[in-house]
């Protein structure tokens, strides 16, 4: 390397010039780190900056730094833009950089790299594969009638059924009103209290409550761990991997001389566990840096803990004995000086030092502002729900009109909540309905249940036809239905979305007509064959290594042998397609060639393997994308026009991926014998879906579709920007601290526990900070008024304050020509694109690489991607191999 090429020459070539507080944080590698980063001030490129520094100056390897990032899209970017720094480098250095085996992604996905990794600890050996459960099948996992019922019997509480599920509904309910006996809500209300205790790190001592339902729940938590583990089982949720890595870590003595580094992003979104870990990794080098913003910190309903990122010096001086380096990222170069000074005047109005106490819960800050663009940015518009709506459309409309936003997804509405009741709530009913009437399209990722979609309706309703499950006739109109009634409206409609789809398509209704008859044959050869086994006339009895029953008959479970498939092949008005695979030498060589391994085939298998379909739940979700109703979706979304039901679909075909993993692979004659398949499909697998209120899609690379205004809940917002915010409501009131906060709080005391009583201002607070920081050009604040204009006793008491000492612009008073027009971001990161996996998919395919790529459906064909993981594993595995030849 040239004695005359350091980061300054780098910073030069790709064209960054970092502040002075981003350099002294780039060039700050020893020793713990604090750096507090404010909105838009740059933290990633300080992160990544810093890592190439470590990297490219100071000869620290790839895998010796432990990155961990809150998404898997900030840890894309991040490794994206390490990329294409570092092959810069190697142009001087003469390097190649291999980030094959560096620790960057969530800690989720970093803690399973840990339990795996081979070269951390010369004692283990080579580790299964953990079972890692997302929280769809988490749920799935614990709603499952037999594992309920064995964690509910586990609280010893003597109750069962709907009375037992509402009094622990109640336990987290914080009135009466709205207690359900639903078993999926207390499904997911015993799964965050199970993942609250392990991300606490609780043992099982230290779970004592005078409370019966308290103490009952401990027990069934204990169960469900128990549960996990059963049978050599690898399983594990997000919240129980994290303490598995903590106790790999408590038994490692060699973690220090592979992990040197440690980096963590938005730090104030970390829990106890996570903090643990953390500290553990850095124990003996000291080497930590983390960064956060406390007044970004929006998770403390999933166990995050805000106080790990405030009392950060304190902490770090407990855990390593050493006080850490601080540095202000202040400056923010994404909005204009208005939308700056009012953020940062809001959030220090709040009581930070409740009852004059010392100590303050939040850290000090100067954000200022880059830009010195002082016009107008911020406006403030009131009136009643349809009164607001209708301005900001027609501001929207106008913003677009005149160019200052190219694309409807560069405005986002933002609401402290979308749904009520489980649906679309009254605000976001009323900008619906306001943007349509100018033709505006909208996406509302979290207003309404997933399942009530029109892609929903279409795919679902068209299996319907195909397999057609009871549907029980509810009245629509019916007043406070039980959810298992509206789960069959939502059926019906489903059936009626369908219907009318195939009566404007006759190709259509042919292909379903098919799919029934196929069906039904399947089911006919399968019920063909097992009369054959329970015929005492078929002569079975005494054949193969299965013992006979009494009658003569087989068990489903009896070993498969080439003399009963002989024998079975002979079945009276057998297909003779069915007949030639019983006695084909491929299938009895299969059986033969199992035996000698020690795993005999069944002639369960048999059956279904003789009776099975060409095609899956996911096979015939790809079939019905062959019509004229859904290519009319895929033409839009290569154009540009509307991508909204591509995402949508895709969430589809990951639901029926995880049915498949989860209940059935394939469809054999046995899937429809006394409505099995219906029952496990519909029945079970939808109606938890249903009941869970599964929400559209948003994918983590491109969140909102081109052509849509996005309405999006404050907390779907951290992390992102527009050109323009429109703060859709300002209605929420502080109340009483989470039962779980309370809990935890009961069991272990804390010296620097924000109070309890002022849980929920803070955190409607800092709420509101983070929705009032995403505008780059202009931030809309809607306040809703009573009939006489005076300010609504809903409305946040932190807006009260805000709008009387601030002179924020009225809508007349706004200029549009004066707001700059929209334009790319200049910090986005360069994307990386891969010879085999981008541009030769895209190359042979175009819409298959836009669909599979681009927006994430899942393969119809596990065989194909199971193959072409492999091969990307070997080449990776060769390409490794070779560095280590060549010493690199």
């Amino acid at each position: 390397m040239s004695e005359h090429f350091t980061i300054e020459t780098l910073f030069t070539e790709y064209g960054f010039t970092p502040n002075e507080s981003q350099k002294d944080a780039i060039m700050t590698l020893e020793g713990p780190l604090f750096l507090t980063a404010g909105p838009g001030s740059g933290k990633t490129r300080v992160i990544l900056w810093r890592t190439v520094n470590l990297i490219v100056f100071h000869n620290i390897k790839p895998e010796e730094i432990f990155l961990a990032t809150f998404t898997e899209k900030a840890a894309l970017q991040l490794k994206q833009g390490l990329q294409s720094l570092l092959s810069l480098a190697s142009t001087h250095t003469g390097k190649p950089y291999d980030l094959g085996r560096m620790y960057i992604g969530t800690l989720h996905s970093l803690c399973q790299k840990l339990l795996v990794d081979r070269h951390l600890n010369s004692k283990r050996t080579r580790q299964r594969a953990l079972a890692l459960m997302d929280d769809l099948n988490q749920f799935l996992f614990v709603y499952n009638h037999s594992n309920f019922e064995r964690i509910l019997a586990a609280g010893q509480l003597g109750e069962s059924g709907t009375d037992l599920y509402h009094r622990i509904n109640g336990y987290f309910s914080s009135t009466a009103y709205g207690v359900t006996w639903s078993r999926s809500d207390c499904a997911a209300n015993l799964i965050s209290f199970f993942g609250r205790l392990t991300e606490e790190n609780f043992a099982a001592e230290e779970l004592n409550s005078d409370d019966e339902l308290e103490q009952a729940m401990f027990r069934m938590y204990l169960e469900y761990r128990e549960m996990l583990g059963e049978n050599g089982s690898a399983r594990v949720d997000f919240s129980t991997l994290q303490q598995a890595a903590y106790d790999y870590l408590c038994e490692s003595t060699t973690i220090e001389q592979y992990i040197k580094y440690v980096v963590v992003d938005e730090y104030q979104d970390t829990n106890t566990i996570q903090e643990m870990i953390y500290f553990k990794l850095a124990e003996k080098t000291h080497n930590i840096c983390v960064v956060g913003d406390d007044d970004q910190a929006l998770y403390r309903f999933r166990g995050a803990t805000v106080e790990n990122l405030v009392f950060f010096e304190e902490k770090t001086k407990n855990y390593l004995g050493v006080e850490p380096k601080r540095i202000d990222l202040n400056i923010n170069y994404r909005s204009r000086k208005e939308i700056v000074d009012t953020y940062t005047h809001y959030i220090e109005g709040g009581d930070w030092k409740p009852g004059k106490k010392k100590t303050s819960y939040r850290l000090d800050k100067n954000i200022v502002a880059h830009s010195k663009d002082a016009g107008t940015s911020v406006v403030h518009i009131c009136g009643n729900k349809k009164t607001l709506a209708e301005e900001v459309a027609d501001l929207i409309k106008e913003m677009k009109t005149k160019g200052k936003i190219t694309d409807y997804n560069q405005c986002a509405i933002l609401f402290p909540s979308l749904r009520s009741n489980g649906e679309a709530n009254t605000s976001v009913r009323e900008f619906a309905e306001a943007l349509k009437s100018l033709g505006i399209p909208h996406y509302a990722p979290r207003a309404y249940n997933f399942l009530y979609t029109e892609e929903c309706l279409a795919v679902f309703g068209l299996m319907i036809k195909v397999f057609e499950p009871k549907i029980d006739e509810i009245d629509e109109d019916k007043k406070n239905k039980n959810r298992k009634e509206k789960f069959h409206v939502w059926l019906s409609n489903c059936e009626n979305f369908a219907e009318k789809m195939i009566d404007g398509d006759p190709l259509l209704e042919k292909f379903i007509d098919d799919l029934k008859k196929q069906k039904e044959n399947s089911l006919a050869v399968y019920k063909m064959l097992l009369d054959a086994l329970s015929s005492e006339n078929q002569f079975f009895y005494g054949v193969g290594s299965g013992e006979a029953t009494s009658g003569g008959t087989f068990d489903g479970t009896t070993e498969a042998t080439p003399a009963i498939t002989a024998k079975l092949a002979k079945t009276r008005g057998l297909p003779t397609a069915v007949a030639r695979l019983l006695t084909g030498k491929r299938l009895n060589q299969f059986i033969i060639q199992k035996k000698k391994e020690g795993t005999p085939l069944t002639v369960n298998y048999v059956l279904a393997r003789c009776s099975s379909l060409d095609w899956t739940v996911l096979d015939l979700f790809y079939r019905f994308t062959c019509f004229d109703h859904f290519k009319e979706m895929f033409k839009k979304a290569e154009s540009g026009e509307d991508e909204g039901p591509m995402y949508n679909l895709a969430l589809i075909t990951q639901y029926l991926s995880t049915f498949m993993e989860n209940n059935l692979s394939i469809l054999s004659g046995g899937s429809f014998v006394r409505e099995s398949f219906n029952h496990i499909f519909f029945d079970s697998y939808l109606y938890a879906l249903f009941n869970r209120g599964e929400t559209e899609y948003e994918d983590e690379e491109d969140p909102f579709p081109k052509g849509r205004v996005p309405f999006i809940t404050i907390h779907q917002s951290k992390g992102l920007e527009f050109p323009m915010v429109v703060l859709g409501s300002v209605n929420k009131k502080d109340g009483d601290a989470r039962i779980m906060d309370k809990l935890v709080r009961k069991l272990r005391k804390s010296e620097n526990a924000e109070p309890l009583d002022m849980i929920s201002n803070y955190d409607n607070l800092r709420m509101f900070y983070v929705a009032l920081s995403r505008a780059k050009n202009l931030m809309v604040i809607c306040q809703e008024t009573k009939k006489d204009g005076s300010a609504r006793a809903d409305n946040h008491t932190s807006f009260v304050q805000l709008f009387e000492n601030s002179k924020l612009s009225k809508p007349e008073d706004l200029e549009v020509e004066s707001i700059p027009e929209a334009k790319p971001t200049d910090d986005a990161m360069p994307k990386i694109y891969s010879y085999t996996a981008d541009y030769l998919p895209y190359l042979n395919c175009p819409r298959n690489y836009m669909v599979f790529h681009r927006f994430g459906f899942v393969p119809s064909r596990s065989q194909t991607m199971f193959f072409g993981s492999l091969v990307h594993e070997s080449i990776d595995d060769l390409q490794q191999m070779f560095n280590v030849a060549r010493g690199m």
